[in-house]
C-alpha cells in the first residue's frame, strides 16, 4: 500500500540475492520474504504496522473479507488467519508472477479459507494492458504506467466489476476489504454500487496517494468524496490499532485510511480522536 521509502536489497549481503529469506509474521504464519519493498520492511522493521494492528482488531472469526490487490499475501494470510475455518477471504491479484508467490505463502501457511480470482477489478468487464514493474517493484504494477524507475512490461488482464465476482459467488455480505491498486481505486469502487448500497455495509482500508492516482488523470481526494458521498467516515489507522478521525475536505492526500459506514462510525470510532490532517 502506501510506501515513500526505497528498496533495500538486504538479501545482497547475504551472497544469495535470488534466494528468499523466511521471516515470521508478526500474527504468526511464515513469508518469504525477496528483494522488494514488502519483503525489506518485514526483514528491518515490519510493514504497515499501524494498519496491520487496525485490520487484526477489526477483523473476527466468521468473517468475510476481499483483499483487491492481494500482491504476494501479507494481508490475505492475516485475513485468513482472523476469519479462522469459519470464515471466508476472496484475495484479487491479476498478475500472474504475483499469483505463483501468493499461492507458495497460501500453501506453507495452510490457509485453506482463501479463494483467489485473476482478474483486475474496475467499472465494467474487458480486458486492459496491466504495467508489470520489475520484481523489486512489484507492487507498483498498474494498469496505468506507474510512477517508478523500474521497468515494466505490458501484459493482457481481464477486468470485472466487483459486483458481478460476488454475484457470481453468491457473496451477499461483505464485512471488510482492503483495496490497493495503484490508483484503480475509484474505478473498483464505481463497479460495486450494489456492495455499496446493501446494509451491512462493508469497512474499507484503502489507499489515497496522489502519486498513485496521478497517471490515472484524477487527484487522490475523489476517492474520499466518492465514498464520503455514499455515506461513508474517514479515519486513519493508529499504532495500536484505534483510529482517528480525518479531515475529508483536503486537496492532497498521502497514506492508507480507513472508510467506515456512517451507520457503523460511532462504534468504530470509541476511543479515537479527531484530527485536522491525514
Amino acid at each position: 500500500m502506501a510506501r515513500k521509502e526505497p528498496v533495500v536489497l538486504f538479501l545482497v549481503d547475504s551472497g544469495f540475492p535470488n534466494v528468499p529469506i523466511p521471516v515470521r509474521l508478526p500474527f504468526g504464519g511464515w513469508w518469504l520474504a525477496r528483494n522488494d519493498y514488502v519483503g525489506a520492511t518485514l526483514f528491518y522493521d515490519g510493514f504497515e504496522s499501524a494498519e496491520r494492528a487496525f485490520a487484526e482488531n477489526f477483523v473476527r472469526p466468521g468473517a468475510t473479507v476481499l483483499d483487491i490487490g492481494a500482491h504476494h499475501g501479507y494481508y490475505t494470510l492475516l485475513f485468513s488467519r482472523k476469519a479462522g475455518p469459519e470464515g471466508k477471504v476472496v484475495a484479487f491479484e491479476p498478475s500472474r508472477r504475483e499469483r505463483r508467490r501468493l499461492a507458495l505463502h497460501l500453501q506453507i501457511n495452510r490457509c485453506k479459507n482463501v479463494a483467489t480470482e485473476d482478474c483486475a477489478l474496475g467499472e465494467a468487464e474487458g480486458t486492459e494492458q496491466l504495467y508489470l514493474a520489475d520484481p523489486s517493484e512489484s507492487g507498483c504494477n498498474s494498469l496505468r504506467r506507474p510512477d517508478v524507475s523500474a521497468r515494466t512490461k505490458l501484459v493482457s488482464v481481464r477486468t470485472r466489476s466487483l459486483d458481478r465476482v460476488l454475484g457470481e459467488r453468491g457473496i451477499e455480505h461483505v464485512d471488510f476489504i482492503k483495496l490497493d491498486v495503484e490508483g484503480a481505486e475509484l474505478s473498483v469502487l464505481k463497479g460495486a454500487p450494489e456492495l455499496l448500497r446493501r446494509r451491512p455495509r462493508p469497512v474499507i482500508l484503502v489507499e489515497v496517494q496522489d502519486i498513485r492516482t496521478r497517471p490515472w488523470g484524477y487527484p487522490a481526494r475523489e476517492i474520499i468524496l466518492f465514498l464520503s458521498g455514499a455515506g461513508y467516515t474517514w479515519f486513519r489507522p493508529l499504532p495500536d490499532g484505534r483510529l482517528e478521525e480525518i479531515d475529508a475536505t483536503l486537496e492532497e492526500y498521502d497514506g492508507n485510511f480507513v472508510a467506515i459506514p456512517i451507520e457503523q462510525a460511532a462504534n468504530a470510532g470509541r476511543g479515537t480522536h479527531s484530527s485536522e490532517r491525514p
